[in-house]
């Protein structure tokens, strides 16, 4: 099992389908959501809970109140109680998007940006071999594929920015002829990749909060 769901928060939630999502995460979570200063921030937090519970209920046969999140020693969020079902969710601007397995799993999602794209920030953070693959194109898309890559295997690693970006090439698993990444989503405002060692091509849904506030189930 490997699957992706990108939701697109478009259109905008109203306040009162805000707070109803708000009833289905913890009392934690809420009190968190609700320290956002910005909506934007509040929002994608709370939709990135809610569509993972999602998920994880139709992929673990679990209802909502049975869900126990909890969180390593690095950060990263884990099912307390079903260790076969491992989960990873990401979000930048309006989207969202949560991935599933039945092996641990990394996705990151970044909106493209000319703002964000600058070669010395490459040189700071990436390998030599990744810094040439992106200057040898001179194009903001590498820049985000090894970014988006780099999360994404971070995350599965489950360590965070313990690890040092610039310890491991992204490149070194194509040299082979294989890959353990996927790149799922890709238009002109965002580009998402996930790392899995699964031998499984992912299954992509994408959805708009009207088709996910019109089939919530939980």
């Amino acid at each position: 099992m490997l699957k992706v769901t990108i939701l697109t928060a478009i259109p905008e939630l109203k306040q009162n389908e805000f707070d109803n999502l708000l009833q289905f995460v913890s009392k934690e979570k809420q009190e968190r959501i609700r320290k956002y200063h910005f909506f934007q921030d509040a929002r994608n937090c709370l939709l990135g809970d809610v569509l993972s519970r999602i998920e994880i209920c139709q992929a673990s046969g679990l209802c909502n109140e049975q869900i126990i999140f909890s969180i390593n020693d690095y950060g990263k969020p884990f099912l307390e109680n079903n260790n076969r079902i491992h989960f990873n969710i990401s979000h930048a601007n309006n989207y969202i998007v949560c991935a599933v397995s039945d092996e641990p799993i990394g996705i990151d999602i970044e909106t493209i940006k000319t703002t964000d794209f600058n070669f010395k920030i490459a040189e700071r953070f990436f390998s030599p071999d990744e810094t040439t693959y992106i200057m040898a194109d001179e194009g903001i898309t590498r820049f985000f594929e090894v970014w988006t890559k780099k999360e994404s295997w971070i995350k599965w690693k489950g360590k965070g920015l313990h690890i040092p970006l610039n310890s491991f090439c992204i490149l070194e698993s194509s040299k082979h002829g294989k890959s353990s990444y996927h790149k799922v989503f890709q238009n002109d405002e965002a580009i998402c990749h996930i790392y899995s060692l699964k031998n499984e091509v992912p299954f992509v849904r994408t959805i708009n909060t009207i088709a996910f506030l019109n089939n919530l189930t939980l």
